[in-house]
């Protein structure tokens, strides 16, 4: 305190003609202990012209010292006005200030630290990438609970059985503190790394084979506008749905309930099923028929953003390829995973509604049975969370081309307002699923299907 007195009294003492100051060093900046950092600021008079001569003290208050030795040091304006000096910090884990006075005060943050404090913050966008998807890794370097401004970070990836790019190479936190990477994966389902370096602190990113790697909606691209297939994946289990429509262009489905897997575990094959079941308006699981076989599907994953269905349904024969269609731009993560296959439990067995998830997009088709007991689907694309709970948005029934048989016509393709769907997820894990469609509204609990 003594020291700090005696400063503001010398300080105050002294003539100054500089009226206005701009840092030329950036406000806040990290100093590891025994280096050395500049620190200039500009200074002008009151005409705007810069302070040549002036005098200016520095301070710091004890968490370093200038190049005299002390933590008080006074030096002069050049020709344009700056004022310069040489900071040395100390090795320790602090933050403190350093000040530049000359009748009108400029003043830095800085922390001082050691390299065992550093360690590195990260969050990826989205929160479980899948092969081939690109992604954005934000890191915040960190000495132990500060952020590390004006540093070089430096990303890398470590390949094994799956590789990425990784974008820029090097990045400097600024006055943000906070470094953004763009990663691209390859289209293998495996494992890599990704290692942050600041000096020689570094630290490794298990980049772990996603769990449920196919999980997604599947589409044949633009030019098949109208069919999808929602794949949802628990464990090594595949639950598909094929979302096409008969020979009326009428909206029909077509399930694979499970299945088994190649000896290269590239190829997921199955019986699949066209059930009959009551209207989803009154449904009785009693009316449920599941019925036999229609035929086989195979899906081929050929990479880890295309896949080829191969099927036999009825008779008829085909194979189509198929991506994973983009139901959302990037955007923050949900706090919860809410995609997966779910259902009204045993009580309401026969329909289903695959809820998919992309960033904070949920897309759900909600695939059951129309008057006549056929089954039918409608789909809600998108919505809003008015609440961190609930997301409600439109739902849409759609008609098409057939999808068996002669090629495939997206120009058929058509979509329907039918009504307006609200989801409300408990803290429990269950749902509820309101709906007004065609005028007739109802409600339904809704739970995640195991399998």
């Amino acid at each position: 305190m003594r020291l700090l007195l005696a400063l503001a009294l010398l300080l105050s003492s002294l003539a100054y003609g500089a009226t206005s100051a701009v840092a030329l060093t950036p406000p806040s900046v990290g100093v590891l202990g025994g280096e050395t950092r500049e620190f200039s600021a500009r200074f002008f008079d009151a005409l705007g012209r810069p302070a040549v001569g002036e005098t200016v003290q520095f301070v710091n208050d004890a968490c370093g010292i200038f190049s005299n030795g002390s933590p008080v040091m006074s030096t002069r304006t050049d020709a344009s006005g700056v004022a310069s000096v040489q900071f040395v910090a100390r090795n320790q884990g602090i933050t403190c200030w350093v000040s530049a006075n000359a009748g009108v005060t400029v003043r830095w943050d800085v922390l001082t630290f050691t390299i065992g404090l550093v360690h590195f913050e990260t969050q990826l966008t989205p929160l479980k990438p899948r092969p081939g998807e690109s992604y954005v890794l934000t890191v915040t370097p960190m000495a132990g609970a500060y952020r590390l401004y004006e540093a070089d970070i430096g990303a890398r990836i470590v390949a094994a059985d799956a590789s990425a790019s990784i974008s820029p190479g090097s990045l400097n936190s600024g006055q943000a503190g906070v470094v953004v990477f763009h990663v691209t994966p390859d289209q293998r389902v495996g494992d890599y790394q990704i290692e942050l370096s600041f000096r020689s602190a570094a630290k490794r990113i298990a980049m772990d084979a996603p769990d449920a790697p196919w999980q997604d909606l599947w589409w044949g691209g633009v030019a098949q506008n109208g069919w999808g297939v929602s794949i949802v994946q628990h464990r090594d289990m595949l639950f598909t749905v094929i979302y096409a429509y008969d020979a009326s262009g009428r909206p029909t489905w077509y399930v694979m309930p499970g299945g088994s897997w190649s000896a290269d575990r590239s190829r997921f094959s199955g019986e699949i099923y066209s059930p009959r079941g009551a209207p989803f308006t009154a449904y009785d699981p009693s009316r449920l028929v599941i019925g036999d076989s229609v035929g086989r599907v195979s899906l081929n994953f050929v990479a880890g953003n295309a896949a080829e269905l191969s099927y036999t349904i009825g008779g008829a024969s085909g194979t189509r390829m198929m991506s994973r269609q983009e139901i959302a731009i990037a955007d923050a993560p949900l706090p919860v995973d809410r995609g997966d296959m779910w259902w009204g439990g045993v009580a309401q067995n026969g329909w289903g509604m695959a809820m998919l998830q992309q960033y904070r997009t949920l897309f759900a088709v909600w695939f059951t049975y129309d008057a006549s007991g056929l089954p039918t689907w409608m789909v809600m694309p998108a919505g809003f969370w008015p609440d961190a709970s609930t997301y409600e948005g439109r739902v849409y029934r759609t008609s098409g081309s057939p999808w068996l048989g002669p090629a495939y016509d997206p120009s058929a393709f058509r979509t329907t307002d039918v009504g307006f769907f609200q989801m409300k997820f408990a803290a429990d894990g269950t749902a509820t699923f309101g709906y007004v469609v065609d005028g007739r509204s109802g409600t339904m609990g809704l739970s995640r299907q195991p399998f």
